[in-house]
Parts: structure tokens; C-alpha cells; sequence
């Protein structure tokens, strides 16, 4: 439908945000190619998803008013228990199966 959407997520003291658009940048597909692994249960910190909601509601407004340069194509990851902030590019796949570019139809 090409809705942008601002990913978050956090786990205990780790925070990611990503910001997707629609046949523009990656989608958590070509950032994840797998499922994620079972980790176990980790009780989330309180300021974990406020670090990373204040920057998707940033993402949001950016996005909104047209300024700024958004997360497309970068992932910012939130390391709290070294109070380190880390970015990495995320590559857009042009095969990807979710935002690639569409399978080909055998004509019968």
C-alpha cells in the first residue's frame, strides 16, 4: 500500500530503529534474511523503548514535514549497557521476495 514503516524494537538493554520505504529503501527483510533466533526471555529496561520510541516518533515527523535525512537504509542500534550508540547500512536486495522486484509470470 506504500506505507512508510518506522521499525523499533528492543530487547533488555538493546534498542534498533530502521525507517522503511516502500519501494525506496530495505525492508526488515533484506536487514533479516532469517528468522530470528530464540533468545530466551529478557525482561525489557523502562528507557530501552523510550530511547528508541522518541527516535521513531522523530522518524515520523521527519518523514511527515519533509526534512532531515531519515534511518532508510540504516539501522541505529542501541547498546545500553555500554551507553554506545552504533549504525550500520542496511542494503537493499533486488531480490528480495518483499521488496524486490516482482517474480516473473510464465505466460501459459
Amino acid at each position: 500500500m506504500g506505507v512508510p514503516f518506522i521499525h523499533g524494537a528492543v530487547n533488555g538493554f538493546e534498542g534498533r530503529a530502521l525507517t522503511v520505504i516502500p519501494g525506496r529503501s530495505a525492508c526488515l527483510r533484506c536487514l533479516h534474511r532469517d528468522a530470528a533466533p530464540e533468545t530466551g526471555k529478557f525482561p525489557v529496561i523502562g528507557v530501552t523503548p523510550a530511547l528508541i520510541g522518541v527516535i521513531q516518533a522523530t522518524e515520523a515527523i521527519k518523514y511527515l514535514t519533509g526534512i532531515g535525512e531519515l534511518l532508510a537504509d540504516r539501522l541505529v542500534v542501541y547498546d545500553g549497557l555500554k551507553a554506545k550508540w552504533s549504525e550500520f547500512k542496511v542494503k537493499k536486495n533486488p531480490e528480495c521476495d518483499h521488496c524486490g522486484r516482482p517474480p516473473e509470470r510464465k505466460t501459459p
